[in-house]
């Protein structure tokens, strides 16, 4: 008996199996798929944290007979990913939390009563998530019709007098209940922030006790418009959600409708998406740091890697015609080939970007105010990894080497030679050494690219010259974006656009733990650890 399917079979025991599908993973993306009755839900969610498994998403499909919750859970050391799904009646749709068992699947099932109207039983705090708390509407269903004529400023003068009266009876309730610690915004106007969102900070004198994210000011519902749109129309979505490393959204739902239809990208397109990737990761995460450094109040590196950053747009929009929201990835390929001046700029641009990262080395690190304020600031255990579903550099600051591009291979990364940083110290200062070290295996990743790129076309033979029509089916994918794991979920009914698509965030996984993070921090501290785990918010927002 394999390792596998003895913990499955510890993981199952005694646990009553309505039906269990083993799945190839190169074709859905899953190894195993099963339904379990409602009631067996939280002692297997027991059994999957016992054995290391983390949440990975969960998503709600609306069908016409029923609501489904469809859990994901995957393991760090072994790519072992689990889609566990529950089904309750359209008329009173109630699900068991499990928000006690793993952290992260608070704002999941908070998400899921928002959007659908489901209710997750015994949930401590299943309030509105995304849209304003007196909203009536769940548009996820798929009944859910908008209104013809919005009434957006009514709607705006309603949401006032609402806020108007939550505060006076919140404030009338503080007054009685805490004598010493109390409650203070930090945005939703903050320039840390770097977006649009509100942080509930709760103090005593200047200690954090807890810290709640109120997100969702910048939604705009990108998996309703998935699925109004047909596939081919929905591509411009994804440069709007990670602004800062579009790329990687491209790779990740073109790559899923490939791995749904079987479309083979040309391999030459293969090198210039992960050329293309890499650039913007690299220029994602010096965007991040001369930011974040801003925020602690060091001026000078701020204009360094805007300098450096500034290369890398050039170069991005020679290729693409874009600088920031790009649409560059198609089906089965790329909008354009390389120029020949990108050449040029790109062999001028390695070397002095090795130079220059000796120099932030010097500058950053032997700043002995800069280490007094990340280090052992913002602690990530395991533990609260696992919980939470926390991907992408905050992960690999604790020591454990889950990157996608590694653990779960994609495109043409196992062609390339390249090494997954990781560092111990699970701080601020950890997770800032983590995105310099990627900085130089990103270089490494397109030096390599550009070096064995291949002449031929830009787009396989096969691919689609319109939108696609996707085989009935289910399909997971993700990518390694600069900020962790991005991937979608993709339930088809055949037609001309998707049934459901659900959007799995790293920002806003890793945002969730903010408040086991700061636990016991001072407020100056608020702007280290939020800065550190590098949020960007409309992907948070969707």
């Amino acid at each position: 008996m394999t390792e596998v399917n003895t913990q499955r079979n510890q993981l199952f025991q005694g646990i009553p199996v309505e039906s269990s599908v083993e799945h190839t993973y190169a074709k859905t993306g899953f190894n195993l798929e099963i339904i379990v009755p409602k009631s067996n839900l939280r002692d297997l969610a027991k059994r999957f944290r016992d054995q290391k498994y983390f949440i990975e998403v969960l998503s709600i499909v609306d069908y016409p007979d029923r609501f489904e919750a469809c859990y994901q859970f995957n393991r760090w050391e072994k790519l072992d990913r689990i889609l566990v799904k529950v089904r309750t009646e359209k008329s009173n749709p109630h699900f068991p939390t499990i928000s006690d068992i793993y952290q992260g699947a608070n704002w999941y099932e908070r998400e899921g009563y928002d959007l659908f109207g489901v209710i997750f039983d015994n949930h401590p705090n299943l309030t509105r998530l995304l849209l304003p708390e007196n909203a009536t509407i769940h548009p996820m269903r798929k009944d859910f019709k908008p209104e013809e004529q919005p009434t957006d400023v009514e709607d705006v003068l309603k949401l006032m007098e609402y806020e108007d009266r939550a505060y006076e009876r919140v404030s009338s309730d503080l007054k009685n209940k805490y004598q010493k610690d109390y409650f203070i915004n930090m945005g939703p106007q903050h320039p840390s922030t770097h977006g649009v969102l509100r942080l509930l900070l709760h103090l005593d004198g200047e200690r954090v006790l807890d810290v709640l994210p109120i997100i969702g000011y910048s939604h705009r519902d990108h998996e309703k418009m998935a699925e109004k749109k047909n596939y081919l129309q929905f591509t411009p979505n994804m440069g709007r959600m990670d602004y800062v490393g579009a790329m990687s959204f491209n790779f990740g739902y073109i790559g899923l409708i490939e791995k749904a239809m079987g479309i083979i990208p040309s391999q030459r397109s293969e090198y210039i998406r992960v050329l293309s990737t890499e650039l913007n990761r690299i220029a994602s995460h010096l965007l991040w740091l001369g930011t974040y450094l801003l925020d602690l109040g060091a001026f000078t590196p701020f204009f360094y890697c805007f300098d450096d950053r500034e290369d890398i747009l050039d170069m991005l929009e020679l290729l693409t015609g874009e600088r920031l929201t790009y649409n560059f990835f198609r089906f089965g390929g790329v909008a354009f080939d390389i120029p020949e001046e990108f050449k040029n700029r790109l062999k001028a641009f390695i070397p002095k970007m090795r130079i220059r990262l000796k120099d932030y080395k010097i500058l950053i690190e032997k700043n002995i105010i800069f280490e007094k304020r990340t280090k052992e600031i913002g602690v990530v255990t395991k533990e609260n990894a696992i919980s939470y579903g926390i991907t992408g550099p905050s992960l690999r600051a604790c020591g454990i080497p889950y990157d996608l591009r590694k653990c779960e291979p994609y495109s043409i990364y196992p062609e390339l030679n390249f090494e997954i940083p990781v560092f111990s110290g699970c701080d601020t200062f950890a997770r800032y050494q983590v995105r310099m070290a990627e900085i130089e295996q990103s270089l490494r990743i397109a030096e390599q690219t550009f070096e064995k790129m291949p002449e031929g076309q830009i787009k396989g033979d096969k691919a689609p010259k319109t939108s696609p029509r996707v085989p009935k089916g289910e399909t997971y994918f993700a990518v390694e974006s600069a900020r962790g794991s991005y991937g979608e979920y993709l339930v088809s009914d055949g037609g001309a656009n998707p049934y459901r698509l659900k959007q799995r965030t790293p920002s806003y996984a890793n945002l969730s733990a903010l408040g086991t993070l700061l636990h016991g921090h001072l407020v100056a501290d608020v702007v280290t650890v939020l800065g550190s785990i590098d949020v960007v918010i409309p992907e948070i927002d969707r």
